[in-house]
């Protein structure tokens, strides 16, 4: 019998949100982050700030081809390094 998976703790959940809201999480790994997410106050707000960022930015991009895309890929890329803390505006 296998042993349960060892819950994320708000570091590990930080760790691997952005793949969380990107779905590119396995889906035990995703499973598990969610189970954090509807314990955790704080990495929850993170998760909605991250995914209504996310939604936005899809929008726009969707919308406007006012943007080149080398800036729009260097800007997503930016994201993807330096996701923004939850208390940014």
């Amino acid at each position: 019998m296998s042993q349960p998976a060892t819950p994320y703790d708000c570091g590990r959940a930080q760790d691997e949100l952005d793949a969380f809201v990107r779905g590119e999480l396995p889906l035990g790994e995703a499973e598990r982050m969610q189970v954090h997410l509807d314990r955790c106050g704080h990495c929850a707000s993170v998760a909605r700030y991250e995914q209504a960022f996310r939604e936005r930015l899809r929008r726009v991009q969707d919308s406007c081809d006012c943007c080149p895309d080398t800036l729009r890929k260097r800007i997503e890329q930016l994201l993807q390094r330096h996701p923004p803390d939850a208390g940014d505006p």
